[in-house]
């Protein structure tokens, strides 16, 4: 899977888990200032990531994910 790929399924739990059009998620985006997301938000998206891609995000990996490329260059190397 592809960066683009994993961006594609990435934006779609963004959406679906904060209740955002898609269009407005970009790949610059910031889970907390752009999307609005908060602590208990980004625990959950996570848990949803790892579930959709079957892949394990260690915590302390994710509590670095500021922007959605973030998550998305740490899943891609996963992947």
């Amino acid at each position: 899977m592809d960066s683009k790929e994993v961006y594609e399924k990435v934006k779609a739990l963004i959406a679906e888990k904060l209740e955002i059009d898609p269009s407005k998620i970009s790949i610059d985006a910031s889970f907390r200032k752009d999307l609005g997301a908060d602590s208990l938000d980004t625990y959950e998206l996570v848990y949803a990531i790892e579930e959709e891609l079957g892949v394990s995000i260690p915590d302390e990996k994710a509590n670095e994910f500021e922007t959605v490329k973030d998550a998305v260059d740490f899943l891609a190397t996963q992947l």
